[in-house]
């Protein structure tokens, strides 16, 4: 293994020739750590540095020039100085502990890796934006080294969301805590699930904390505590030298629900990004958060309402899955003993969340075009509506059940 020393002194921006760069130097390199296998996880962290890489050689020889990259004395010198000599030790793969049925992270990056056949989004806009800076940072910065750089951040920050227990908070400074206890409460009372999940917050900030580095490598390598501390120091370290490590949203961009622990977690990072499309933020915390409440349900009942041979095809499965957790979070959402949000303000948010859907009929991690998945959240959207005339509120029974009977519709709309 090259050591950390070794790794920033070797890889300045000297080697990368703009017109003639080598894109299999990271494209070939296998994926060491991988966390998840959650649909396209491992592709697309493989191709986000793929992409990178064309996106240096292809189209920014300015921003090359102008970003300022650290010389390779400068690096050989700040490495001397800051850094042990040990090898950089890649956090372990605790994979198989924490089964995700769907990550939007993943989902995310699919789209940047694949764009959607059902046409250009408004998202990618900003996707791109945040995609473009990290890419050229990484690969500029850490060359070779950059993919297993970044599994490992993507590794320590979903390991430390999935296994924090500490008191939480949302937002970035905290600023969203109050309103996603009010909907947790809100939603426990809702569906009648007291105290039956938990709800962790992820932020970029746990990635440039020593003792909370320490901690996940204690808990996943076993190390003692004196030797996650040197682990520690040295991604801190490395952080010193990017504005991306660990700051890029995509390192809070994690948003899943999971049996282990009965979890969800939502990251600040997926959150800045979608908000900064054009939705308030609290309506994107609030429909993340019930989409999500929606899977820990389906959880629950996986086999009272989805018996084994129920779907011909795993791509179906998933379709219907979504399509159904689309609809149990309108409903909450305008149920006027849920959110209470008006209709149309869900729709703007859906109308952005749902450019996440797919056309790719066949992929395992198919979730429905933006068209059905909308059409799915109407459907909330009118139970809702014709329930606040008795102001009574569906159980998780019988909503499934009206879903099942009314969804025949959903899957015409392409």
């Amino acid at each position: 293994m090259v050591s950390v020393q070794e790794q920033l002194t070797l890889i300045p921006l000297f080697y990368i020739d703009k017109q003639h760069f080598e894109t299999d130097l990271i494209c070939n390199l296998p994926n060491l750590n991988p966390l998840l296998n959650v649909h396209s996880m491992n592709k697309t962290k493989t191709t986000l540095l793929c992409l990178g890489l064309a996106f240096i050689t292809f189209s920014c020889g300015k921003e090359i020039e102008d970003i300022g990259l650290a010389t390779s004395s400068t690096l050989q010198a700040t490495s001397t100085a800051n850094l042990s000599t040990s090898d950089l030790v890649p956090l372990k793969s605790m994979e198989g502990l924490i089964p995700v049925h769907e990550n939007l992270r993943s989902a995310l990056m699919s789209d940047l890796v694949s764009p959607s056949e059902c046409g250009p989004t408004a998202f990618a806009a900003v996707q791109s934006k945040y995609f473009n800076a990290l890419a050229v940072n990484l690969v500029g910065l850490l060359g070779p080294q950059a993919q297993d750089i970044y599994d490992n951040y993507m590794n320590l920050g979903l390991i430390a969301a999935a296994y924090d227990e500490s008191a939480q908070y949302f937002g970035a400074n905290g600023e969203y805590t109050n309103l996603m206890v009010k909907r947790q409460r809100e939603l426990e009372k809702f569906w009648n699930m007291p105290n039956q999940i938990r709800v962790n917050g992820q932020h970029t900030a746990t990635l440039n904390n020593r003792e909370r580095l320490a901690d996940l490598y204690v808990l996943a390598n076993g190390l003692t505590r004196d030797q996650a501390y040197v682990i520690a120091d040295q991604l801190l370290a490395i952080n010193t030298f990017s504005d991306q490590l660990p700051e890029s949203p995509f390192f809070a961009a994690d948003g899943f629900a999971t049996t282990f622990r009965n979890l969800i977690v939502i990251g600040d990072g997926l959150v800045e990004m979608i908000s900064e499309a054009g939705i308030e933020q609290d309506i994107v915390w609030t429909g993340i958060l019930a989409h999500e409440w929606a899977h820990q349900i389906q959880f629950k009942n996986m086999n009272a309402w989805y018996p084994q041979g129920t779907f011909a095809s795993l791509p179906e499965s998933t379709r219907y899955t979504e399509l159904e957790a689309d609809f149990l979070a309108a409903y909450y959402m305008t149920h006027k003993r849920g959110a209470t949000y008006n209709s149309k303000r869900v729709a703007q948010f859906y109308e952005l969340f749902f450019e996440i859907g797919d056309c790719g009929f066949e992929e395992d991690s198919h979730h429905g075009t933006p068209k059905q998945r909308m059409a799915a959240a109407e459907l909330g959207f009118k139970l809702a509506a014709d329930a606040q005339k008795q102001g009574h509120i569906l159980t998780v029974e019988q909503a499934h059940a009206y879903f099942v009977a009314n969804n025949t519709g959903l899957l015409a709309k392409k």
